[in-house]
């Protein structure tokens, strides 16, 4: 397998004003998505953030994104999106958005990582990853179903379609606006946030510009 290697517009500017004078670099810390789609309206941006369970440096990057996407202004949302990249992480995907569809994600997002990364246990496979669930109390009669549900294979779909859109080929990696995503050059975890702030605070500065030429 391939290695898997800002509420309103003042409180945006607030949270993007320390990354704005640091010296982050088109098509190195973040990279435009091609071909670039219309410039949108309005003062909403979405950052979709590209993840696998099995993804260590994504374990490691959660506590991260977790601090950054509950302090964002209310015109930022934040969501996941599970990669596939074949075997275990089509798995995983599938199994996000059956959790997802019974409510159950919230609660064993984090767990999942976890029993990963911490615990060492693989769940590779469907009966693996089968038992975990059933040992944290997941109703299987429902999940079963929901694996095998049109609502999981369509969000799967869309899922898989994003990625090859968005030219997703590690992770964690983030995608803001669906123009741009995250680069490379990280000192840390921290700065990839950072970046996540100067490319919103960017967006909305080109909205501006197009609204008012």
């Amino acid at each position: 397998m391939k290695r898997v290697v800002v509420t309103l517009l003042t409180g945006l500017l607030l949270i993007a004003g320390a990354a704005l004078a640091k010296p982050f670099e088109e098509g190195v810390q973040y990279v435009p998505i091609e071909p670039q789609p219309p410039v949108a309206t309005g003062d909403e941006v979405e950052v979709v953030e590209f993840f696998w369970y099995g993804c260590p440096h994504c374990s490691d990057f959660e506590p991260t994104v977790n601090k950054w996407s509950a302090g964002l202004p209310a015109n930022v949302k934040f969501s996941r999106i599970p990669v596939m990249f074949g075997g275990p992480a089509d798995l995983h995907a599938q199994v996000y958005y059956a959790l997802q569809g019974m409510g159950e994600l919230d609660r064993l997002h984090e767990k999942l990582f976890h029993a990963m990364h911490q615990e060492k246990r693989k769940l590779r496979t469907r009966d693996e990853v089968d038992a975990f669930l059933e040992e944290n109390g997941v109703d299987m009669a429902k999940y079963r179903e929901a694996m095998n549900s049109f609502a999981v294979a369509a969000k799967v779909n869309r899922a898989r379609a994003l990625m090859r859109r968005y030219g997703i080929r590690g992770v964690p990696a983030l995608v803001i606006d669906g123009r741009y995503r995250s680069g490379t050059g990280f000192a840390s975890f921290d700065e990839m946030t950072e970046v996540a702030d100067f490319v919103v605070a960017k967006v909305l500065s080109e909205r501006k510009a197009q609204a008012n030429p």
